[in-house]
C-alpha cells in the first residue's frame, strides 16, 4: 500500500503540474494515485471541504494522504486545514513540478517520510540559475 497524493490549488495549477508530471515521467503510470482538486475563485469554499474529504477517502489505502497545496495561507491551504482531524494527512504548502518528482521518486517511503521529500525537493528546486552558470 502507497500514500496517495492530493494537489488541492487555486484553479488549474494542479492539473497543469500533474500534465507536465505525467507527459516526463518515464514510466507510462505514476507510482502514487494522484487526485486534483482545483478552487475557483467564483465558488463557496466551505462547498469544496465535502470534495477534499470524499477525494482524501477515495485515495487512503491504509498509509494517509499528501495533502500538497500551492499557497500557504490562501483558500486550498485553508481547506487542505479542515482535513487534519477527518483524515490522516500531511500538508505542505509551495507546490512546484521539483516537489512532485520527488514524491514521486520516492513512492515506497511512509507518509512522513513523503512530506519531508516534498519539502526538500521544493527547496532545492528553486535556484538562482545566474549564479548557477555564473558561478
Amino acid at each position: 500500500m502507497n500514500v496517495g497524493i492530493l494537489l488541492i490549488t487555486h484553479d488549474d495549477v494542479g492539473t497543469s503540474l500533474l500534465d507536465s508530471l505525467q507527459k516526463t515521467w518515464v514510466d507510462e503510470t505514476l507510482p502514487l494515485a494522484v487526485k486534483v482538486l482545483p478552487i475557483r475563485h467564483e465558488n463557496d469554499p466551505d462547498a469544496f471541504c465535502y470534495h477534499a474529504e470524499n477525494l482524501c477517502k477515495s485515495l487512503n489505502k491504509g498509509q494517509g494522504i499528501l495533502i500538497l497545496t500551492d499557497l500557504f495561507g490562501a483558500t486550498p491551504c485553508n481547506i487542505a486545514t479542515k482535513l487534519m482531524h477527518r483524515c490522516r494527512v500531511r500538508i505542505v504548502a509551495g507546490l512546484n513540478l521539483p516537489m512532485l518528482f520527488k514524491v514521486m521518486n520516492y513512492s515506497k517511503e511512509d507518509l512522513d517520510s513523503l512530506a519531508n521529500r516534498a519539502l526538500s525537493g521544493g527547496c532545492q528546486g528553486i535556484l538562482d540559475v545566474n549564479s548557477v552558470f555564473n558561478g
